[in-house]
């Protein structure tokens, strides 16, 4: 068990464990772990050694086209739908079309596609979305849907994180595509969106809700990816949710920033793909900085499990939500949510918050890893070397938080467009973000508040 309470900024009490773990890593033997992973082709290594080779920009660039192609091609020209993960029996995921409708505008501005093909696709995706053969309750969408009709999968719930990756989606192309239809559809499915109903009477919204089972006991009640949830209910010009809620979920401080639970780095940089929060904070934290902390401590946290193997090298690091030999998990910077299964993805997200050693954990895993941890749509989503295994699928949310992450860090040009929207905009002032200068994560006033208070992990 692990508590803090938050008030000390001094180093956390495991540094110097890592240092000396960072000692006995150096002289650890290389070792040859042997696979034969169906991804792995002839070409494979003249092409790991072309993009080794490459400076920072040009390798940022390819990988960034590999994974908007993925965008691209792994969608449903006639409906916009885009499968949830690599294969052709995936469903279509309904985040996924989000960070889709997010790609394409930076496609168009890297050249990869047309103005005109970006427009076809993203007004054949929003004309299905808001169409009578999608299902939908109250505005939100089923997490999985069925790629040829749009039906719902399975039995798939109606989720309202997926949905609110879609919203959020739909907004930014909406904005970059003023003035047209697009922007008139988009709104009409933001402001379709009951946040009130997905409250469930709680203070908090609820995870999901079934017509079978209805809603589920599970809210959105920690800090985690839900603020831009939060942003997004608190500012819906429709069913906007009192701006109360902001302050109703739990945000447990390790050491010198606020925490998820289980570590994720998912769940710290998914808000930050659409929300610009550089030099903003409110009442609790400076979020920006909070994301430089969590990448620190995961990275710290990889260093010290990777001193213990003899398959990693220190550059390499990133513990997120990815595929593993378990399935497609949650991993994070804790022993509950910890088997030795890294991401690329991770570190590429992080690009905004820690450019140095994300770039160095990506040539790193090229290196050392790059036959088998690259494929048609650039890095697959996970692997784990201590068990020999290596994912040979792509999954969206990876794909999507590494392109537009990176595109955000080169250009910060989601986030420009994103912040020209008022609706979006409006929720931040509600909740009252403001300038913030602070070097730090977590305020003052609320580490006050949070004196004497303490949180509990299982690391």
């Amino acid at each position: 068990m692990c508590r803090a309470s938050g008030r000390s900024y001094s180093w956390p009490s495991y540094v110097p464990v890592i240092l000396a773990s960072i000692v006995i890593g150096l002289a650890l033997p290389a070792t040859s772990v042997l696979a034969n992973p169906t991804h792995i082709t002839p070409e494979t290594n003249h092409e790991i050694s072309e993009l080794i080779a490459m400076d920072d920009d040009e390798l940022l660039n390819i990988i960034s086209k590999k994974s908007f192609d993925y965008f691209w091609l792994e969608a449903n020209p006639n409906n916009g739908l885009i499968r949830h993960y690599s294969e052709e029996n995936s469903p279509s995921g309904i985040a996924a079309v989000g960070l889709g409708l997010t790609a394409i505008p930076v496609g168009i501005k890297r050249g990869w596609i047309s103005r005109e093909e970006g427009y076809k696709r993203t007004i054949t995706t929003l004309i299905t979305l808001t169409s009578d053969k999608i299902s939908r309750e109250n505005g939100f969408f089923y997490q999985f849907l069925d790629m040829s009709d749009g039906s719902r999968f399975n039995e798939s719930q109606v989720s309202s994180m997926d949905t609110c990756i879609l919203i959020a989606g739909v907004l930014f192309v909406g904005e970059f595509f003023s003035g047209t239809p697009v922007q008139d559809l988009a709104y009409d499915l933001y402001s379709q969106v009951n946040w009130r109903w997905m409250m469930n009477s709680g203070e908090t919204p609820a995870k999901s809700w079934t017509p079978e089972a209805g809603f589920s006991k599970a809210r959105w009640d920690s800090f985690g990816e839900s603020l831009i949830m939060y942003v997004l209910a608190i500012g819906s010009p429709t069913y906007p949710i009192p701006t109360s809620a902001w302050h109703n979920f739990r945000r447990p401080v390790r050491e010198n920033y606020i925490s998820t639970l289980g570590e994720n780095l998912a769940s710290y940089v998914l808000p930050h793909v659409w929300l610009d929060l550089r030099g903003k904070g409110d009442y609790y934290a400076n979020y920006w900085n909070n994301v430089v902390f969590a990448a620190r401590y995961n990275r710290i946290y990889s260093m010290l499990k990777c001193s213990k193997s003899t398959g990693h090298t220190l550059n390499i690091w990133g513990l997120g939500e990815c595929e593993g030999p378990g399935g497609y998990c949650t991993y994070g910077a804790s022993a509950a949510n910890y088997d030795g299964t890294l991401t690329p993805y991770a570190p590429m997200g992080c690009m905004p918050f820690s450019p140095d050693i994300s770039m160095q954990a990506i040539r790193e895993v090229l290196r050392k890893h790059g036959e088998l941890t690259w494929a048609k749509y650039g890095f697959t989503s996970g692997f784990n070397v201590d068990k020999s295994w290596w994912s040979g699928t792509h999954h969206a949310i990876n794909q999507g938080i590494s392109l537009l992450m990176i595109e955000n860090y080169r250009t910060g040009f989601i986030w420009k467009h994103a912040a020209g929207n008022h609706l979006i905009q409006r929720g931040l002032d509600h909740i009252q973000f403001s300038p913030s200068k602070t070097s730090e994560a977590v305020t003052p006033a609320y580490l006050m508040e949070i004196e004497g208070k303490h949180y509990s992990w299982d690391f």
